[in-house]
């Protein structure tokens, strides 16, 4: 999940910040991962400008750390998005069923996410 670029760096994490970022969506990722049968390389949580999150050929998920701010259901929807590129890595009909399968209000959470969460972010 991306937005266009609005400047070329962005708002620098604090030390705390970062290691939030990382127990929250850690925790999220795992337990997820427990009920809905994923497993992962590993995480990054990343200062990113375009991407809320992104998963790699090598089943690597990396998050902007700023989604921790969004609304709790909101971050999980980014978190399912993602876990559901580690079986579907495009999005095909088969994707966003197993989306759904996480998240029957996925369609209403992807759509506040392209509407609402550049308020959430700073750049």
């Amino acid at each position: 999940m991306f937005f266009k670029k609005k400047k070329r760096f962005g708002k620098i994490p604090t030390k705390a910040e970062r290691e939030l970022a990382r127990k929250i969506i850690t925790d999220k990722v795992d337990y997820f991962c427990s009920k809905y049968g994923f497993s992962y390389n590993r995480i990054s949580i990343r200062n990113q400008t375009t991407r809320l999150g992104s998963c790699s050929t090598l089943k690597n998920l990396n998050f902007n750390w700023q989604i921790i701010k969004f609304p709790e259901d909101k971050m999980e929807y980014i978190i399912k998005h993602e876990l559901a590129h580690l079986k579907h890595p495009n999005h095909g009909r088969s994707f966003w069923n197993e989306v759904y399968s996480m998240d029957p209000n996925y369609k209403n959470n992807h759509k506040w996410t392209k509407e609402h969460a550049r308020k959430y972010l700073k750049f």
